[in-house]
């Protein structure tokens, strides 16, 4: 009994011992005071490293067989005189993981891309570490999630609203969604984000076997919370939850006269690696880890509705000076995934209408920050604002946040939410549909062309604010900058219709047309009696010189006229429609 009690007493002199100055030069100030605080108590912290190592060129060899044919590709495209892998790509020396792991109680993760490992240890073994000669920094973990939006349950069936009245899908109570956005264009012309591989990282996705959700190319799925595969709820694990299926619903889903998703043909992995029922350190450490998994599977696009900023008591939350775009571990993440070509997509955040309330990553310059409005286009009150702290307009583009349709937990149903949430998602979805028409363009001018064309940009008038930061997007505004190599087809004096091809035509007509000022766009189709067959096109549009389509559906052949009606004017052309029949 004395002995044990000598243990005790020798571990807490050990405990309460000053640290020396090369440790209190490594251990953050942070993360000292919880220590302090916490001397019992094991704790979660970040253990950053000085190197990776010796031999770096053929770990860099060797790194780049983990990386996919699609990841180089994507690397390639964004880096073209570059080399294709750098340190990032190397892991963590696997002698400091083992010297540290035997003095750890847990390893969470270990990011290669920050160069760091996430563990777990008692205030007195992270002295320990923070000696070893190969630590650089010990620092706390810290996140937080933003509050999860009010949900609401639509009844079925559900009415179309809008004002479209002839597209190539039934989008139902999702129309208004998928038109704000002005993603229908690209859907009429065969647009569903197919080749293009999206991450959704998220708390959970219960529920892909929905009507809506089950014909989703999944390519891949990992729990980072429970280091499994399954993303569903599964009993007695931790983070059941379903804000996954709703956000990937208002992305992917496709159930004419339900919902559509803006990117329902593209491909998909699923991460999970939110905790809903708390907010802890080791959300934050998942984040970095998915994001490394994603790109060494070659994604495309990462979509994310977390937003990370306040934290359960005791915790330590970040502040909004913070928010510069270098501070927070995720934005770091987030940032090394953007320079690898990856379109990073996130939400503001649910904390306005005060200044400065953006959460991690928005804050970050390369990171796609995506606000709220309603449907009659307003900045709903709970959208976060700008500026970073560095002064920065944010948020970047802005997608409808209120009354989002989408599927939910419970099979076969649909649900109506709030959020930035699921802004973040649509203009995902509008961005796939850009990067299937323009493969060629890079992260960087998918940015680019969607703040640029988005309503409150200076090309239009406007003045980006730390309210709704460019505006609206527009994604065949967008699609048109990309395809223009930057430039939108300049509006003509006068409202004409330029071309009709092919002409005849045997399933579908191209109808080219100009518009010289903004105004309510309508495009009508009439017999040789004058009689309405359709109404193609109906909605508010920019001046430009643009396409769109249409496609008969149990109509005989014959003459009809295309009537374009905008401000007051109304042009018209003649076009011949011939059902070519094929040899029994």
């Amino acid at each position: 009994m004395p002995r044990i009690s000598c243990r005790i007493f020798f571990l807490l002199i050990f405990i309460f011992l000053p640290l020396s100055a090369n440790e209190s030069d490594k251990v953050t100030a942070n993360l000292s005071a919880l220590m302090q605080s916490n001397p019992a108590v094991e704790l979660a912290a970040w253990v950053y490293l000085q190197d990776k190592g010796p031999d770096i060129l053929s770990k860099r060899i060797a790194a780049s067989e983990n990386l996919t044919e699609k990841a180089l590709q994507r690397r390639q495209k964004e880096n073209p005189f570059g080399q294709l892998t750098d340190e990032y790509d190397v892991p963590v020396h696997t002698a400091y993981l083992q010297e540290i792991a035997a003095k750890a109680v847990r390893i969470r993760h270990k990011s290669r891309w920050l160069n760091t490992i996430s563990l777990e240890a008692t205030p007195a073994v992270l002295q320990e570490i923070a000696a070893l000669p190969f630590v650089k920094k010990v620092d706390v973990l810290r996140t937080g999630r933003a509050p999860l939006p009010d949900t609401q349950i639509a009844p079925l069936p559900f009415g179309k609203p809008g004002s479209a009245e002839k597209t190539t899908f039934d989008y139902g109570p999702s129309l208004t969604q998928n038109e704000q956005m002005n993603v229908i264009p690209l859907h009429d012309m065969g647009l569903s984000g197919e080749g293009v591989l999206i991450a959704s990282f998220d708390s959970g996705f219960p529920n892909l076997t929905h009507m809506a959700l089950q014909n989703i190319d999944v390519v891949a799925t990992w729990d980072f919370i429970n280091g499994d595969s399954i993303v569903d709820d599964q009993e007695d694990q931790t983070g059941n939850d379903s804000h996954g299926t709703f956000t990937l619903g208002s992305l992917a889903a496709f159930q004419e006269g339900q919902v559509i998703g803006p990117a329902f043909g593209a491909s998909y992995l699923l991460a999970k690696t939110e905790v809903a029922e708390y907010e802890r350190h080791i959300e934050e450490d998942n984040w970095v880890a998915a994001a490394e998994w994603a790109d060494s599977l070659g994604v495309d696009i990462i979509s994310s509705s977390l937003g990370y900023f306040e934290f359960d008591p005791g915790e330590g939350s970040y502040t909004a000076d913070d928010m510069d775009g270098a501070t927070t571990i995720i934005t770091q993440a987030a940032e090394i995934a953007a320079s690898r070509g990856i379109l990073v997509i996130v939400s503001a955040g649910n904390e306005g209408p005060s200044a400065r309330s953006l959460g991690a990553p928005a804050d970050g310059p390369n990171v796609l920050a995506i606000g709220g409005v309603s449907s009659a286009g307003g900045v709903i009150p709970f959208s976060s604002r700008g500026p970073t702290a560095d002064g920065r307009t944010k948020p970047d583009v802005m997608a409808l946040g209120s009354g989002v349709r989408t599927t939910s937990g419970i099979e076969n149903n649909y649900i109506t939410l709030n959020g930035t949430s699921f802004s973040c998602p649509l203009v995902t979805g509008a961005a796939a549909l850009l990067l299937e028409a323009s493969p060629q363009s890079t992260a960087a001018e998918i940015r680019m062309a969607l703040r640029t064309t988005a309503n409150n940009s200076p090309i239009f008038g406007g003045a980006p604010d730390d309210n709704q930061g460019w505006g609206i997007i527009n994604a065949q505004s967008a699609l048109e900058f990309l395809v223009n190599d930057g430039e939108l087809p300049s509006a003509g004096p006068s409202l004409e219709i330029i071309n009709a091809y092919p002409n005849p035509f045997n399933e579908t007509v191209n109808i080219q047309y100009n518009l010289p000022e903004e105004g309510r766009l309508v495009v009508r189709v009439f017999n040789v009696l004058g009689e309405r067959l359709a109404t193609i096109y109906d909605r508010p549009e920019i001046p430009g010189v643009r396409t769109i389509s249409w496609t008969p559906e149990n109509t005989a052949q014959g003459i009809y006229l295309i009537a374009i009606t905008a401000n007051g004017e109304t042009v018209g052309r003649k076009v011949v429609y011939l059902r070519f029949q094929s040899n029994p």
